[in-house]
């Protein structure tokens, strides 16, 4: 039960990395604290980086289970998944 909690846990985490960087990078909301270019950058270059990771751990998480139906539930919601943080 911990290790399905820790994937849901990192599963949800882009859903609060993508709009913090978003909101902080508006001047019509930030004002004179709006992130810079360089920071949007790094920003969306880490937020990538902790995506990749926890898709990884997701991957080995869901091939530890060994079932067939597993391995294609998880693929029709990880494209569901991309899709959806990619629209963010």
């Amino acid at each position: 039960m911990n290790d399905f909690l820790n994937v849901l846990m990192s599963l949800q985490l882009p859903f609060a990395l993508i709009p913090v960087l978003t909101f902080t990078s508006l001047p019509s909301v930030m004002n004179d604290f709006a992130n810079g270019l360089f920071w949007k950058v790094t920003g969306g270059l880490l937020i990538l980086l902790v995506c990749c990771i926890n898709m990884y751990f997701v991957v080995v998480y869901v091939m530890s289970l060994n079932h067939v139906a597993l391995y294609v539930g998880a693929a029709v919601l990880s494209v569901v998944y991309l899709s959806f943080v990619a629209y963010l």
